[in-house]
């Protein structure tokens, strides 16, 4: 079937192709001489023309074709030392079992069914390989990095039909060891094998301590909680004493139990901080008879205690997936020191930061503890007119509001019923929510806000919201910074506006949260970003402290021996750094040995609202201990330097200390993702060949044009010279 592409309507083309025929005929009438033997001459001239005219039209055809396309199925092999581990000799190690698996008939089943992606991993993930090449590999990584692993995989192949993916590993990560990573959503279903059944660890005494997580700056007057992770065998059931010690001192006892085949135990500690210090936690286990080695029995940290600075409120009603992902961007923020208060059962709170006992009052004197607020699903009734004038001078007076709402909060009954009604940057909005696929997108003043500053291009494209509340009409002096698309045109999304002396900001939507899990998430971390750089914004400008203008991190305060950390120093005071020596960090090693290393200039970072020099540096400790760092540098002969920070460098690599894997992970990352756990390779092997992938059918569409063909070109050149010969014949001018 031919179809025509042109563009020039079809009337003007024809009428052009009729002009051009019809003065060709008067031309010939007229002024060639009247003989039938030119009629062939003419002939020509109209088939040119006509020919001539079909092109213009621009004819083709196109055909479609539909083609069976496979899917993808990933295999995820643990190459880590740990994968060698057994607990009585002369049987299969995990590792043996692993490559048992691979040889098994799924495989080449699978191979038929889709395209089979294999990869190996360790402290990192390695590229794609072939299975005579994973099968002649060696289990020798010194660490397994198990969730960076899965992440890393996730944004390989964002936007690409997976069917499966089998992770064949024992489920332990020698970075992560508290299990919450383990519930993350993923983009495919990944099936997960016991490699270890039927055997005990009870044999081996040991103890060791997996990890420690305590806030490492905290605000005088809070009180917060230290986790240990604590693993083992051989203890026979018996309960042993879990010691943490403040300062050398002993400071709280508790007890825990290790089951009798071995496995792990989470110990919390609650600290109060009275005072502005530095304090030195080290928590100690016992040592079992017949335990060997016993260098992982203790761990130390350091916690900083500080005068309130950007101290932040957030109270929410009952828990929602807003409140999960918040909690946890709040909790790892390096501007801002969060008190956490989620409504639990009856009315109770769940709190973070503060004593147990304290509520969110909001009365002017808590108030006055904080420089931002954050009020999550609440109504009206729940809030409180009290609690809200409370609100409202605490605004006019300085401080900064987020109204994250919810369906409580922008209902007829919620926060428009009180008196927060006079800040709110919507004089109207409908309280009604609906649910969809919106697209997301800055306005002018968005993209020029601090909120959403620093690299132009990545605000480009936000991630889509999947609700929204309707009916927001902005007052006179608010900001749109984000519009969401509806049916129905552009709605208002994230509004802010001056109130008094401080800031208000309001959020109409209640899926924020799915910024976290958008198809690129793991890359470019919208989610984080976005509430990063607006609480930078609400926060106060920060205080010139004489001498300390360089604010100091660290990617981790935890390491082993062979483990890199990385060091970022940032400029926080006014202009640029000093450009008249290096910028150093000086690190004070466990023997109180102080060595200077230099920091390299990075990319620019978003700090309230401008973009501030940066500067990191990588550093491996030698020896195991406590070490101390801090950024400086010299002025005119003046010392301008940061706080200083810590972090410990553990004396041993987990992988070469015997312990059994880690089943309730993989069972907890099988289940959050869709797949199955296995006990059994040969059920996993059933289960393979039975998978049916999807069908996957892609239309390619291909596209012919007849008007560019070589014939047809050849035939307007053809006509166009036969006419010229003939005229030459009949000495025709």
């Amino acid at each position: 079937m031919i179809i025509y592409d042109h563009i020039v309507p079809m009337p003007v083309i024809v009428t052009g192709v009729v002009a051009a025929l019809a003065v060709s005929t008067a031309a010939y009438w007229f002024f060639v001489k009247r003989d039938w033997h030119l009629a062939p001459l003419l002939l020509l001239r109209m088939l040119f023309l006509l020919l001539l005219g079909w092109c213009l039209l621009l004819p083709g055809s196109r055909s479609v074709e539909t083609l069976q396309m496979k899917s993808r199925f990933i295999v995820l092999l643990d190459k880590s030392q740990s994968m060698n581990m057994i607990p009585v000799a002369d049987a299969t190690n995990r590792w043996q079992k692993a490559m048992t698996v691979l040889e098994m008939p799924w495989v080449a089943d699978m191979a038929n069914k889709c395209d089979l992606d294999l990869y190996a991993f360790a402290n990192e993930l390695g590229p794609k390989i072939t299975l005579d090449e994973m099968l002649k590999l060696e289990a020798e990584g010194e660490y397994t990095l198990l969730r960076e692993a899965l992440k890393k995989t996730d944004g390989r192949y964002s936007g690409l039909d997976v069917s499966g993916c089998l992770l064949l590993s024992d489920g332990l990560d020698t970075r992560e060891a508290f299990k919450e990573w383990a519930l993350e959503q993923r983009a495919f279903p990944i099936y997960s094998l016991a490699l270890e059944k039927g055997l005990t660890w009870e044999d081996e005494p040991d103890l060791r301590i997996e990890a420690v997580s305590t806030p490492r700056r905290v605000t005088v007057g809070w009180q917060s909680e230290l986790k240990v992770v604590v693993s083992g065998q051989g203890t026979r059931g018996k309960p042993f004493p879990v010691k943490l010690y403040r300062d050398e001192q002993l400071h709280q006892q508790l007890e825990s139990q290790i089951p009798e085949g071995g496995g792990s135990r989470e110990v919390s500690f609650k600290l109060d901080h009275p005072e502005v210090g530095i304090n030195t936690y080290r928590i100690l286990l016992p040592e079992l008879p017949g335990e060997k080695p016993v260098d992982d029995n203790e761990s130390s940290v350091v916690v900083q205690v500080q005068d309130a600075k950007n101290r932040l409120m957030y109270v929410e009603g009952a828990p929602r997936w807003e409140s999960k992902y918040l909690s946890r961007v709040l909790r790892e923020s390096k501007q801002v020191n969060p008190a956490i208060f989620l409504q639990g059962p009856q009315g109770r709170f769940v709190t973070f930061g503060v004593a147990k006992d304290e509520k969110p009052d909001m009365s002017e004197a808590q108030l006055a503890l904080y420089k931002i607020v954050v009020l999550g699903n609440l109504s009206g009734e729940e809030l409180g007119d009290d609690r809200a004038r409370a609100l409202v001078k605490f605004v006019e007076s300085g401080g900064s509001l987020v109204l994250l709402g919810g369906s409580k909060g922008w209902s007829d009954e919620g926060f428009g019923q009180t008196p927060l009604r006079e800040l709110l940057p919507a004089r109207r909005f409908s309280g009604r929510i609906r649910e969809g696929q919106y697209p997301v997108t800055l306005t002018d003043q968005g993209r020029s806000h601090a909120a959403f500053s620093g690299d132009a291009e990545f605000w480009r494209k936000v991630p889509a919201v999947l609700s929204l509340f309707h009916g927001v009409t902005p007052t006179a002096s608010a900001r749109v910074l984000v519009e969401a698309q509806t049916d129905t045109g552009r709605q208002p999304m994230i509004l802010s506006q001056n109130f008094g002396q401080g800031k208000v900001v309001a959020i109409f939507s209640d899926s924020l949260w799915k910024w976290q899990l958008s198809a690129d998430a793991l890359t470019t971390r919208p989610y984080p970003r976005f509430w990063h750089q607006l609480l930078s914004w609400l926060s106060p400008k920060a205080d010139e402290i004489s001498g300390r203008q360089w604010d100091l991190f660290l990617d981790r305060e935890e390491c082993f021996l062979g483990e890199e950390i990385e060091i970022t120093a940032r400029w926080i005071g006014d202009g640029e750094p000093p450009e008249s020596s290096a910028v150093k960090a000086e690190i004070t090693a466990p023997d109180k040995r102080r060595q200077p290393y230099a920091l390299q200039r990075q990319a620019g970072q978003a700090v309230e609202g401008r973009t501030v020099a940066a500067y990191s540096v990588m550093f491996k400790g030698e020896d195991p201990g406590m070490y101390s760092v801090v950024a400086l540098s010299d002025d005119g002969g003046k010392r301008v330097e940061s706080d200083a920070v810590y972090f410990s460098v553990k004396p041993y690599s987990p992988e070469s200390r015997p312990r059994p894997p880690d089943v309730e992970t993989l069972k907890a990352i099988a289940l959050n993702s869709g797949g199955r756990f296995f006990d059994d390779p040969d059920q996993l092997n059933r289960a393979l060949i039975n998978l049916q992938p999807r069908q996957i059918e892609q239309e390619v569409s291909e596209h012919k044009t007849y008007w560019q063909r070589w014939s047809i070109l050849a035939m307007l050149l053809i006509l166009i010279a036969l006419e010229w010969i003939v005229r030459k014949l009949r000495n025709l001018t």
